[in-house]
């Protein structure tokens, strides 16, 4: 009866190590790079859904993903090297990225932040205002 035990946990152990191996290899491509990101509003932190991210560079195919509900994007099947990434959403700046390193076999996590476009008026040289500065 000991002998039917061993054998019985020997063969669950090894079919465990056989199905483990075998989740590593059909696991999203072991190795293959990607990128993880969130976008909020820079201003009150909160995820922004319906951003375009535009991910390209040297030797790398363009991808152009939209952010979900929580403001998360994925980008698989990345090649290594440097890539620009660009937020794009009406009513918002654009933001651009560059010089972001992929590296074979890591999965990159960013948190990015995108700004309202808003009426900022403060880089604007404008006669009038100049003016009344002395009133």
């Amino acid at each position: 009866m000991r002998i039917a035990k061993q054998l019985l946990l020997l063969s669950i152990l090894s079919f465990s190590f056989v199905m483990a191996n075998a989740n590593n290899k059909n696991n999203g491509k072991a190795g293959e790079p990607s990128i993880n990101g969130n976008v909020n509003d820079a201003d009150s932190k909160k995820p922004v859904q319906g951003v375009t991210v535009s991910i390209s560079g040297k030797g790398q195919e363009k991808k152009e993903l939209t952010t979900d509900a929580s403001g998360n994007f994925k980008a698989n099947q990345l090649n290594p090297g440097e890539v620009t990434i660009i937020l794009e959403k009406k009513g918002y700046r654009t933001f651009k990225k560059e010089g972001v390193i992929i590296r074979e076999g890591v999965s990159l996590k960013l948190t990015l932040d995108i700004e309202e476009a808003g009426n900022d008026d403060s880089g604007v040289f404008h006669p009038l205002l100049r003016m009344m500065d002395g009133f």
